[in-house]
């Protein structure tokens, strides 16, 4: 499994994750089977087996075919599936809630305008089933770049990747991005046998309650963590209301009770000012909290993974 994010930023700060080789081979491949199975044998399609899919055609905004996936795919892979995510998600980023995925068909003439989901969770993964060898183009994932489209070209010329990023949808590659940032998808050509389409599971990232692992359980945390993230709010009231997203700490809680670390998963703050600079400040400011914490004394570690929210749509 390889990982990447993009920009060149830190893992914590990055808007696109690229995950190559993210499901074990032979689980991709079961997955793939299946496909490949459901589309075999077009004389012997039934009504009860193959009429699943929903044409989901939206002017300007999506033409292309979806299903609940376990209608294609074994219900137990994609349960695999889900949990491999789950658990990806949880220990990389510190988000615990992760849809049920949609299986979507994109064949000839299939795609996505631009169009953002803020509403919908904290990041979008999209996970590809396409075949290796295809016989049609198109189907990438296009993310337009967090910095100005306008303000940030005036006195030079751009076009294509100078604005968004063009995601190939490899088999067996899961891409996770930020929900706010404007995204779609490039017109699929070529073929109409579905087989050789764009086929990706697809949904929505979000914080669920705090990850406790270890000695302490989830009530022995409760208490003096809340009033620490109280007082912080409490402290920062005026200016949090600027912010916007999810921070994410995972916190080492030795024997003693006492904090041994305080490591940043995930920090898609964003205020809407892009000239802003106090939000590192007020960041420090909670991890210093958080350092000070104590717990009670245990039989040994544990770990604490937490999310914190900041404006009035997170």
């Amino acid at each position: 499994m390889s990982q990447t994010g993009t920009h060149g930023l830190s893992a914590a700060d990055a808007p696109i994750f690229i995950i190559d080789g993210f499901l074990p081979d032979d689980l991709a491949a079961a997955m793939r089977r299946d496909i490949e199975g459901h589309f075999a044998k077009p004389e012997a399609h039934g009504r009860d087996t193959h009429q699943v899919w929903n044409y989901w055609f939206v002017p300007e905004l999506y033409t292309y075919l979806r299903t609940a996936p376990e209608k294609v795919i074994e219900h137990a892979l994609i349960a695999a599936f889900h949990q491999t995510l789950c658990d990806w998600s949880t220990s990389n980023m510190g988000m615990g809630e992760v849809t049920w995925p949609f299986l979507s068909l994109y064949v000839s003439g299939c795609r996505q305008g631009w169009h953002n989901d803020s509403r919908n969770g904290r990041f979008g993964f999209v996970y590809s089933l396409t075949r290796a060898e295809r016989r049609t183009i198109g189907g990438e994932t296009l993310i337009l770049h967090e910095d100005d489209p306008f303000r940030g070209h005036l006195t030079n010329a751009t076009a294509g990747r100078g604005l968004y990023e063009k995601i190939e949808p490899r088999f067996n590659r899961l891409l996770v991005f930020d929900d706010r940032l404007p995204h779609a998808v490039e017109r699929v050509e070529g073929s109409m046998d579905p087989v050789d389409g764009r086929f990706v599971l697809h949904g929505h990232l979000s914080e669920g309650t705090a990850v406790v692992v270890g000695a302490l359980s989830a009530t022995d945390i409760a208490a003096p963590l809340n009033h620490c993230l109280s007082q912080f709010r409490d402290e920062i009231s005026a200016a949090a209301a600027l912010y916007h997203g999810p921070l994410t700490f995972r916190l080492t809680i030795g024997a003693t009770g006492a904090v041994a670390g305080c490591e940043i998963l995930l920090d898609r703050v964003i205020h809407p000012d892009p000239g802003h600079t106090e939000w590192e400040a007020i960041r420090a400011r909670l991890i210093v909290r958080l350092r000070a914490l104590q717990f009670i004394a245990s039989s040994g570690q544990t770990t604490l993974i937490q999310p914190v929210l900041f404006g009035s749509a997170a």
